[in-house]
């Protein structure tokens, strides 16, 4: 594991049994059944509608597309949803890893994630849509955070202490940048966030 490699922090136990992490789960797990069911409503109250105007023989008919976009709403809300990240968590341990945020142009709510070397180089580099308190909460966009997967794959994020949790996918070569700054930027608040990445105090919100 290339973390351990570094000497950043990597917690002992998958990362779902971090505290508060069950709960964070099933709080999705009660919003994705939420938006089904409000799917569902919407979808009936539509079809019902539809076949009092235009008559109950057309029922049949209005069925397989309201069929259609359940399914299609059910994937959407699953696809990066519960089941995935629960996989990822129970897969694999927490890593501590300094990164850096950087804007998307074009996608207000979506980031850069970029995890840093030790000697501030791009370790990887993943997109996804970075709650907006974690993005006001890291001064100048860089900070430490909890990675948890495969650093060639789809990953889940969070802060430290384990909350919030946030979804990630890895880079395309297409979507990559070069790191304008050569691994040099950041002076000494890199080098506090690299400490903090490889001290020991973390275990203290690991365990």
């Amino acid at each position: 594991m290339l973390a351990e490699e570094y000497g950043y922090q990597v917690s002992p136990h998958p990362a779902v049994d971090a505290p508060g992490v069950r709960a964070q789960l099933e709080q999705v797990r009660r919003a994705a059944r939420r938006g089904v069911l409000w799917a569902a409503s919407f979808v009936l109250l539509q079809v019902l509608v539809l076949g009092a105007v235009f008559g109950t023989e057309l029922l049949p008919f209005l069925a397989v597309p309201a069929a259609v976009v359940l399914v299609a709403a059910w994937a959407g809300m699953t696809r990066l949803g519960p089941k995935r990240v629960v996989r990822i968590l129970e897969g694999n341990r927490w890593q501590v890893w300094p990164c850096r945020l950087e804007e998307v142009p074009g996608k207000s709510s979506e980031r850069r994630v970029v995890l840093l070397a030790p000697d501030r180089s791009v370790a990887a580099s993943f997109r996804g849509a970075v709650p907006t308190d974690v993005r006001l909460g890291m001064a100048d966009g860089r900070g430490v955070l909890w990675f948890a997967g495969d650093l060639r794959f789809p990953a889940v994020a969070a802060l430290p202490g384990g909350a919030p949790l946030w979804y990630l996918t890895p880079e395309t070569p297409e979507q990559r940048t070069p790191d304008p700054s050569g691994g040099g930027d950041g002076g000494s608040v890199l080098d506090d966030l690299i400490s903090e990445a490889r001290s020991a105090v973390i275990w203290n919100m690991l365990n």
